[in-house]
């Protein structure tokens, strides 16, 4: 077992990676269809959908420019004002659901699922569990039991779930964004359809050891945060990750596991 989980931890660190800053099986979005097409629905408590205002400098129109910087505060104040929300993550290998919470006290929890079986976690900002061989262990970087060492390991990494400061790193490292002429329409996990404008970076860039050779943020109305998508390589190994966002705003609990 022990290899097993040390496999799972550099697989989820590579992954969680390409997945920081915050779409479905099918990661193409479902058509394309012209800009005048309406924009994506309102949330499902009804509240009109308004725009931070680090979102200003982030034109959502065919063909605008935007800076990496100001791509990552827009995503960052949007997730912050939220405070919570669904992701639902696919790559090649793994697959994964999480409830979140951001703020200045990020959490989260949920289930990655790869070939080896499920991983459940839940990280508060005190501490991390993670589900090894079906029972829950707490992390600890300095423990002579492995299992707390390789839970801290996946906790670390799973972190980036959870806090949307993760985020300036990644997309401000490229340093330059397009709007795409149309927006598309996107299929969410719960079957619903968005419309959202496709963000795409204009080069190859490298961050925190991924080189990410593509990358794709969609923004809907409000400049809510309908998903994310990045091809990296790290470690020799190319990644295509994936994430979409649903349930923003709505409450959230986090609860320890009791061990």
């Amino acid at each position: 077992m022990r290899r097993t989980t040390t496999t799972l931890a550099l697989a989820v660190s590579a992954l969680a990676l390409l997945t920081a800053c915050a779409p479905a099986a099918d990661p193409t979005p479902r058509s394309s269809e012209t800009a005048a097409a309406p924009a994506s629905p309102t949330p499902t408590d009804g509240a009109a959908v308004a725009s931070p205002r680090e979102c200003d400098d982030v034109d959502l129109i065919a063909d605008a420019k935007v800076t990496g910087a100001d791509l990552s505060a827009c995503v960052i104040a949007f997730s912050r004002a939220e405070g919570s929300g669904h992701l639902h993550l696919q790559s090649a290998d793994l697959s994964g659901e999480a409830d979140f919470v951001f703020g200045d006290d990020p959490a989260t929890s949920g289930s990655v699922t790869g070939a080896d079986g499920t991983t459940d976690f839940v990280l508060t900002p005190a501490e991390a569990w993670v589900t090894i061989d079906g029972a829950w262990v707490k992390a600890d970087a300095a423990s002579g039991d492995y299992r707390a060492v390789i839970a801290s390991t996946i906790g670390e990494s799973y972190r980036a779930f959870a806090d949307p400061a993760a985020a300036a790193s990644l997309l401000s490292s490229a340093p330059s964004w397009t709007v795409q002429t149309d927006q598309d329409t996107v299929t969410l996990p719960d079957g619903s359809d968005v419309r959202a404008w496709r963000l795409q970076a204009d080069a190859p860039f490298s961050a925190a050891g991924v080189d990410i050779s593509e990358m794709i943020v969609w923004l809907g109305e409000g400049h809510r945060v309908v998903g994310t998508q990045a091809t990296g390589t790290f470690g020799g190994l190319q990644t295509t990750s994936l994430q979409q966002f649903t349930k923003w705003g709505e409450p959230v609990t986090i609860e320890v596991p009791k061990g």
